[in-house]
């Protein structure tokens, strides 16, 4: 199936499967000019992805209609053709098992310690919002 006949949520979720591959095949740290804030952004909307793609899809294309539907198919076909990847025959990304979810302990973490939890998958919104929290604590002490 060529990307133009799939739909838009196809669409855009091989657009973010391929970005997931691009991220684990880069180090986007090392890149002048890339700030950090950016890179954390990216990977942080990368892992919480499948939370939000919903309401992230309706709002695309209220927000820019047709012209976006366009440009995430000729994204996924640039990734597909630089990744030299058909998405169509990758698995998605399983979850996180229970094991890998991060537990917060009554440890003081650093703020960087905090953010690598945030950015395993599998989280629950009541586990994000604890890392957050925690997170924002030890900005405040510092």
């Amino acid at each position: 199936m060529s990307t133009g006949e799939r739909s838009f949520n196809e669409n855009l979720d091989l657009l973010i499967r391929l970005l997931r591959k691009m991220k684990d095949k880069s180090q986007f740290e090392g890149i002048p000019g890339v700030p950090k804030s950016f890179v954390a952004n990216f990977e942080f909307f990368i892992q919480n992805y499948e939370r939000m793609k919903d309401q992230i899809a309706a709002q695309l294309l209220q927000q820019f209609g047709e012209p976006i539907k366009q440009m995430v198919a000729d994204m996924v076909d640039q990734l597909k053709e630089e990744l030299d990847e058909d998405p169509m025959l990758a698995t998605p990304d399983e979850p996180a098992s229970p094991a890998e979810i991060p537990v917060i302990t009554g440890q003081k973490k650093t703020v960087e310690e905090i953010d690598e939890m945030l950015r395993k998958p599998g989280l629950s919104e009541e586990e994000i919002d604890r890392l957050l929290d925690e997170r924002k604590k030890v900005k405040s002490e510092e």
